[in-house]
């Protein structure tokens, strides 16, 4: 293969992995996870890393989001992390 193919099969790859990134960031950080962790994981391969993400931030990780104030909280905390209200046992 040529340079200019290895250009731009690099520059494609780089572009998918960072669009890839990005978004694993966004979400991890809608969802109160580390969006630092998962968003350097997410840059690492495609998309192998995004599918180990979505089944884990989608069954693993479910919240119990407080209805006082909205806080995303884990699914076994007893009280709000944010506002310290009792949360329900759905």
């Amino acid at each position: 293969m040529s340079t200019k193919t290895y250009i731009v099969l690099f520059t494609s790859l780089f572009i998918v992995l960072s669009l890839q990134s990005f978004w694993i960031f966004k979400d991890a950080e809608k969802r109160g996870m580390n969006k630092w962790l998962w968003g350097i994981f997410g840059f690492l391969n495609t998309p192998t890393n995004l599918l180990i993400y979505l089944i884990i931030s989608r069954t693993l990780m479910q919240k119990n989001i407080c209805k006082s104030c909205g806080y995303n909280n884990n699914k076994n905390a007893s009280y709000c992390a944010n506002c310290g209200e009792i949360l329900d046992k759905d």
